[in-house]
């Protein structure tokens, strides 16, 4: 494995919490056994920016049940849906060594773009490239949420040793077993309610966005409006691959998307990833997939 991480990683959401095991194989990673538990409606709520925690009890029910059922374990990484984060890519004269000076710089210029305090706001951040401006990636999501999930966690026996988006790590999957590349790639990862779009530039991050989808608009239609707006941003000539990922993904969107772009698309499963995948994990297979991004970040 590229990074050291507990074997166990939750993927929680508004209505389920899955649970998977992460071994290394004979050729690659394996998912040794996964579970998806129901979470009971009204347990997580919405809220500005980041969905809250609605009904303590509920959740705390689930935990203990999960820890029941899979044994002796108290380490593992919570993956969290790309919607429950702000995902900005900032451009700055200038960004302080000091983390503690550089989270006050980044939330300065965040407070711009956000309907919240930014104070309340638990940030993590990396370098992308330095030169006559800092370019920096930020993940941003709210405080409370995050605190209130770590003490329900600690309180099943669980410690939360890393909180990551799962769109991220679907793509760390991905990169992993593709070759290095200095051309463009984009990403789309599809979920019921929401969707990401990401574009790349070799390894670096051009653009990520997590839309909401809403009623006036179909997925294609914003899968195409999200394409018109990268076709202009990213000034290239062509791109190299475009990735799909998802669960029960639409057999059309394949089609709009290499449309869209002029580029082959790749459509990820589980196969593509794992050597050993568990029986009925199909209902949430891009999950899983984030869940051996994990480890090859």
């Amino acid at each position: 494995m590229a990074r050291s991480f507990p074997p166990d990683v939750l993927v929680l959401d508004s209505d389920a919490l899955i649970h998977a095991r992460v071994a290394r194989g004979k050729r690659g990673l394996a998912i040794q056994q996964a579970k998806s538990y129901r979470i009971p409606a009204e347990t997580i709520v919405p809220g500005v920016v980041t969905p809250q925690i609605g009904n303590e009890a509920a959740l705390a029910d689930v935990l203990r049940r999960l820890k029941l059922e899979t044994g002796r374990w108290d380490k593992a990484s919570l993956l969290l849906p790309d919607a429950w984060f702000r995902i900005n890519i900032l451009e700055l004269q200038a960004l302080p060594d000091n983390p503690n000076e550089a989270q006050e710089i980044l939330r300065w210029s965040l407070k711009r773009t956000m309907p919240i305090d930014a104070a309340s706001l638990r940030l993590a951040y990396e370098v992308i490239s330095r030169g006559a401006q800092v370019k920096v990636l930020v993940l941003s999501v709210v405080e409370k949420t995050l605190v209130d999930l770590e003490r329900l966690f600690a309180g099943a026996g669980i410690d939360l040793v890393l909180i990551e988006p799962v769109g991220l790590n679907i793509w760390n999957a991905i990169t992993f077993r593709e070759p290095a590349t200095t051309r463009d790639r984009v990403f789309f990862y599809v979920r019921e309610n929401d969707f990401t779009t990401a574009a790349f530039r070799g390894a670096q991050p051009l653009f990520i966005r997590s839309r909401n989808l809403h009623g006036d608009r179909s997925l294609e239609q914003e899968i195409k409006l999200s394409a018109s707006y990268l076709r202009d941003t990213l000034q290239t000539a062509a791109i190299e691959n475009c990735y799909l990922a998802g669960n029960n993904v639409d057999a059309t969107l394949p089609i709009t998307i290499a449309a869209e772009f002029e580029a082959p698309v790749r459509t990820l499963t589980l196969a593509d990833v794992a050597e050993q995948t568990p029986a009925g994990a199909g209902a949430y297979e891009a999950e899983l997939a984030a869940c051996t991004g994990v480890f090859t970040g």
